[in-house]
């Protein structure tokens, strides 16, 4: 039987992992299930059955890099959940780039609006993010320097001289294939600021 002493005891463990709330939760409650079950079976001691719950779930609780572009530590299976959402928000940033590709070989005006959308929905997110105190400007700052922004941006300095060279057009805005990747950068903010506001984590 886990008393309530044991159970601050795995949550003092848990919260040292720097886990994010649902994650903690979730993981609190695989240990709790494992701990009562090593208790029963083996006729261990909590401490006992506390000890080797973490060697078994060692791999998983190792403190690794969240990202090549980050210095933040987090534990490893919070990196491979993050990983995961931030190739959902990848994917869905390259629909929405292909649709605006697609916008724009229909009508310049389309393509155009179609922006004008995205731009809206981002400044709305923003401002009833600041108003009702769900984000603040830290947060925003920490959105621009995000990873997956650092990667456009490396992408952008690398994609932006060369799409203006070989399009012969040197202004830098003109060439689609510059709006194309700043649009699939507003897009990532975007996703990036709903998960914040909605207190999912995005290492925000």
């Amino acid at each position: 039987m886990i008393s309530t002493e044991n159970e601050k005891e795995i949550t003092l463990y848990l919260i040292s992992k720097k886990l994010y709330p649902q994650m903690l939760f979730e993981v609190k409650d695989h240990f709790i299930s494992q701990i009562s079950d090593l208790m029963e079976t083996k006729n261990l001691n909590f401490q006992e059955a506390f000890l080797e719950t973490k060697i078994s779930w060692n791999n998983e609780l190792e403190m690794v890099r969240a990202d090549i572009f980050s210095f933040k530590k987090i534990a490893r299976i919070e990196k491979n959940l993050l990983q995961k959402r931030f190739n959902k928000i990848m994917i869905n940033s390259v629909f929405f780039a292909i649709l605006s590709a697609i916008m724009y070989a229909i009508s310049d005006t389309l393509f155009f609006y179609f922006q004008v959308t995205f731009l809206s929905v981002f400044a709305l997110l923003l401002l009833s993010g600041f108003v009702f105190r769900k984000i603040s400007f830290r947060d925003y700052q920490r959105i621009s320097f995000h990873p997956l922004i650092l990667r456009d941006i490396i992408l952008g300095l690398v994609l932006f001289p060369l799409i203006c060279y070989f399009s012969g057009n040197f202004n830098f805005w003109e060439p689609v294939f510059n709006q194309l990747i700043i649009f699939y950068t507003l897009t990532i903010q975007i996703q990036l600021l709903y998960f914040k506001t909605k207190k999912i984590n995005v290492l925000v």
